[in-house]
């Protein structure tokens, strides 16, 4: 089985208590969110945006409150079901199974793209072809953001021979994974996008634990 593939079948395995997990359900945290939630409805404010590894919803709800249309993604029927659920009464949302290294299941000219917590799952020498990938779909001069964490303390870590960071993960039923957990440096971003990003803005946010990397798709890519 493939590192992306372990990925897939943990977020499947974990869907259910996912919004638990990752404090969806606790009123402090999503007090703290609100400027997050704020800068995200503006930069999407008016695009059609594809948004990728959608999870339940919890952020397509966010951006949908200002963006013309979202098409939200995820590999996982449990988790497209999810959001299904959760954004129901979104008109301008549509959720659809795909999976984000092909996309081949995907047809439209997006002029924003938005995935939040993705970039760190992304086996290292995937990372310039998903983005290739993903670009493809994408409107010439199309906004890009992708949201992820900050370094944390973990247990059990190691990593593998492609220098990925595999992190063990212990769900409530006790089934134990291992995932890619990554943790790119600005430099590595900035590589990353080198000859297919515009205007790219790396910044961090110690206070809530994330960074965001900001760009527009180079139009003579």
């Amino acid at each position: 089985m493939s590192l992306s593939d372990d990925v897939a079948e943990y977020y499947s395995a974990m869907a259910g208590e996912y919004d638990v997990t990752a404090g969806y359900m606790d009123s402090v945290a999503e007090e703290r969110r609100f400027p997050i939630k704020t800068r995200f409805q503006k930069a999407f404010r008016g695009k059609d945006v594809l948004e990728i590894a959608c999870g339940t919803g919890y952020w397509t709800r966010v951006i949908s409150a200002t963006a013309r249309s979202v098409l939200a993604v995820d590999i996982n029927e449990t988790m497209i079901s999810i959001a299904r659920k959760r954004l129901s009464s979104a008109p301008n949302v549509r959720c659809q199974v795909a999976d984000a290294y092909t996309l081949k299941e995907i047809s439209g000219h997006f002029t924003g793209t938005f995935a939040h917590w993705w970039w760190s799952h992304i086996p290292k020498s995937r990372i310039r072809p998903f983005l290739n990938t993903l670009h493809r779909k994408l409107v010439p001069g199309a906004f890009v953001l992708f949201a992820d964490q900050l370094p944390y303390d973990w247990k059990n870590r190691r990593y593998d021979e492609g220098g990925n960071l595999l992190e063990e993960r212990i769900l409530a039923s006790g089934l134990k994974f291992e995932i890619v957990k990554n943790f790119p440096s600005r430099q590595e971003i900035v590589h990353n996008l080198s000859g297919i990003a515009e205007e790219v803005a790396y910044r961090e946010y110690p206070e809530g634990h994330y960074w965001t990397v900001c760009y527009s798709v180079k139009e003579d890519r």
